[in-house]
Parts: C-alpha cells; sequence; structure tokens
C-alpha cells in the first residue's frame, strides 16, 4: 500500500509529477518532487518521493544526484527494497558495477518475491562489467524513450513520426571502443539528431554504420503501403551518410536494392557489401570484432552481428521471448527464417548475450533462454512472429 500524504496539496503536487516523469518531462518531474519535500510528511512518505526523485535523476542522467536520493531513501525506509534497487541502478550508470550488483542483491533481500525480477538487473551487471572488461561498450537506445520523444507544436508531421516511433519501439545500437572512444552506429534511425547528440556528448566518435535490414524502421526514408498514406519522410541511413561523409554503410548485398529504391539519394559507392569475401565479413575497430551472419527469413539480406565472439545484434531476426520477425512481408521467407533459427543462430553458444532490434518487453536475453524458449536449434518447435 503507497502511504498516504501529508495533505491535499501535497498530494496534488505528487499526482503533477508522477504525470510529467510518465509523458517523459522529467526535468519538470523534478521540480515538483522537489516541491513536495518542502512538506512535511512521514518517512515513509518522504521515501517515496526520494524514490521517484532519483528515478528522474536517472533519466537526466544526474546519477551523483541520484545516488545521494537513493540514500535517503535508505536511510528513510531500510526494510524498502525500493532504495537499494535506485542506488544500484544510480551506481550501475555510473559503471561502478561491482557496487551495484551489492546493492541489487541487498533489493533481493528486502523483496525475494520479486528476486527473479530484480534478478535480472544483476546479470545485466554484469554482462556489462564484462564488456567493460573487453573494453567495449554497447549502448542501447529505444525509440520513443530515448530518442523521437520532443514534440513540437510547430512540427504536426514530426509529431507524427516521433508517435509512430513510439509505436514501433525500434532500438538503435552504439558499438562504442572505450579506449580509443570511437564507435559503430547500428540501425539509426527515427530521430538521427537526438542520436548524433547523445554520441557526442558521450565524446564518442562515429567510423561506421551497419543495418541490419532494408526496412524503413531501420533504414528511414518513405514508408511502404500501408504506412505511405501519412505525409512524413523518416531520417535515416540518407541523412547519415550525408551528414558525415567519411563513413560508409555496411549491409548485406541482397538487401541493398530495396535501400536503394527507397533511398535514391545514396550513392552505391557508400554502402560496404557484407559477407562477400574474407574482407567484409569482419569488421574490427579497437577492441570491437564483428563477425557479420547472413541471417535471411525476415528479408533476403537481414543480418546479424557476432561481436567479440559473445554478444549478438539480431536486428528483427531474433526478438526475444521466443518471438521473431515476421515473415509475410515482401521478401521474408518462412523457410528460411526457419533454417535461420535452426542451424544458424541455433548454432551459436548458449551463453552469447542477445541484443535484438526492437524493445517488445525485452532489451537483450541469450542463446540459452531463447534456445529454452523453443525458438533455437534441433529443437526448434515453432516460432512466433511478433506483428506490427
Amino acid at each position: 500500500m503507497s502511504p498516504t500524504a501529508p495533505s491535499d496539496k501535497s498530494y496534488k503536487i505528487l499526482l503533477r509529477a508522477n504525470d510529467h516523469y510518465e509523458r517523459h518531462q522529467y526535468q519538470e518531474s523534478i521540480i515538483e518532487y522537489t516541491r513536495v519535500l518542502q512538506h512535511s510528511g512521514t518517512d515513509d512518505y518522504l521515501a517515496l518521493i526520494y524514490s521517484n526523485r532519483s528515478a528522474s535523476y536517472i533519466e537526466t542522467k544526474e546519477y551523483k544526484k541520484a545516488e545521494e536520493d537513493a540514500k535517503r531513501v535508505i536511510e528513510l525506509d531500510r526494510n524498502w527494497s525500493k532504495g537499494y534497487f535506485r542506488y544500484g541502478e544510480a551506481l550501475f550508470r555510473q559503471g561502478l558495477f561491482d557496487e551495484a550488483i551489492e546493492s541489487y542483491k541487498q533489493a533481493v533481500e528486502k523483496d525475494p518475491k520479486n528476486g527473479k525480477e530484480l534478478s535480472t538487473h544483476i546479470t545485466k551487471a554484469l554482462i556489462e562489467k564484462d564488456n567493460q572488461a573487453q573494453g567495449i561498450k554497447i549502448i542501447q537506445l529505444v525509440a520513443g524513450k530515448d530518442i523521437a520523444v520532443e514534440r513540437n507544436v510547430l512540427s504536426p508531421i514530426q509529431n507524427k513520426i516521433y508517435a509512430f516511433a513510439t509505436h514501433m519501439r525500434n532500438i538503435i545500437h552504439i558499438i562504442a571502443d572505450i579506449k580509443t572512444k570511437t564507435c559503430i552506429v547500428v540501425d539509426a534511425c527515427w530521430d538521427l539528431d537526438s542520436i548524433l547528440r547523445y554520441i557526442d556528448e558521450e565524446g564518442y566518435t562515429i567510423v561506421a554504420t551497419i543495418i541490419t535490414h532494408h526496412h524503413f524502421d531501420h533504414v528511414g526514408g518513405s514508408p511502404p503501403p500501408p504506412y505511405d498514406t501519412l505525409p512524413i519522410k523518416i531520417s535515416g541511413l540518407a541523412n547519415l551518410l550525408k551528414r558525415l561523409p567519411h563513413i560508409k554503410a555496411y549491409i548485406n548485398p541482397n538487401d541493398i536494392p530495396f535501400i536503394q529504391q527507397a533511398n535514391p539519394s545514396i550513392q552505391y559507392n557508400r554502402l560496404v557489401p557484407t559477407c562477400t569475401s574474407d574482407i567484409t565479413s569482419q569488421m574490427t575497430v579497437g577492441d570491437i570484432h564483428i563477425d557479420f551472419i547472413h541471417t535471411p527469413g525476415h528479408t533476403p539480406g537481414s543480418q546479424s552481428l557476432l561481436v567479440n565472439h559473445s554478444r549478438l545484434l539480431t536486428g528483427d531476426t531474433l526478438l526475444c521471448g521466443g518471438h521473431c520477425g515476421r515473415t509475410d512481408l515482401p521478401g521474408g521467407d518462412r523457410r528460411m527464417m526457419q533454417h535461420t533459427l535452426k542451424s544458424v543462430l541455433g548454432s551459436l553458444d548458449d551463453r552469447i548475450v542477445i541484443y535484438p532490434g526492437h524493445d517488445y518487453g525485452f532489451k537483450w536475453s541469450t542463446i540459452g533462454t531463447e534456445r529454452e524458449n523453443g525458438c533455437l536449434g534441433e529443437d526448434l518447435v515453432g516460432f512466433g512472429m511478433v506483428v506490427q
């Protein structure tokens, strides 16, 4: 049961703060939560407010402030698991993975009923710790959450695009080399300004881009039917190559014609066909080593990216949770998808971590988990297609 607000005024301010948070207006939610804290209240009520403000600080990347608020939560209510969880989240975002894991474990001890859900954060911290040990960082930006969120009353078309992006929930991946601060951006789409701004703020330099497959929600351009009734054109690969003339795009050759048809302004010499020789079957940037794996089924040229033999970016081929991409769109092939899942991805090590192309409830999984879900390998029992 949630603690009771000390007054109607405090309660109304809290509702306003929560509404800002739900709308991703985090600066505004911080202001309102701070106003609530100016009122008196019971320890458990104040703990709730500090917890909510800590979550807002996480979203504005003010991790030290998030950490301090989480400490206050623990001081006010040492038996509430949320304080330890918030503290773990703040430490996790600062790259303090060992400390974050300990805090997550304390949260599990305080709330064993939700231990399974909380344990996924421990696993995620272990994955990020291992990435750090490899000298790499894999960043996920979710359309409609991390990018394509700022509405503009003067730009109704942009608002339509961003509403569409929120529906699609694409994940844009940035694979960064920690030592050289260079990075590769995968499927940059929907809100190129925000993607490039994020990369610049993190101090990375883009040296290449990779496309997992040709669909408009991964490369941009004009959407196909039935979405072509909307007066929109989505920013993506063509815009990226124009703004960064020094980079090239690595794409499976089977999908290049589709990309050129939807984006005729892209020059062919800016596109590098993958999986065609020893030269283009792999890519190395600093401590990042990528093997391009042809995984047809969703499209003829769908490709997955095996990073350092331990991380797999699957685009829309494998979406986690026992689901794969659609095979009923032009170029889709159910038999090819079955072969991909059974023999290509199904042959990989169970410990490999999967990063899918959409956030449909799962932003990561493992080969072993998806094998258990009946979606991979010799024990393939069928697969569910996610339909958008």
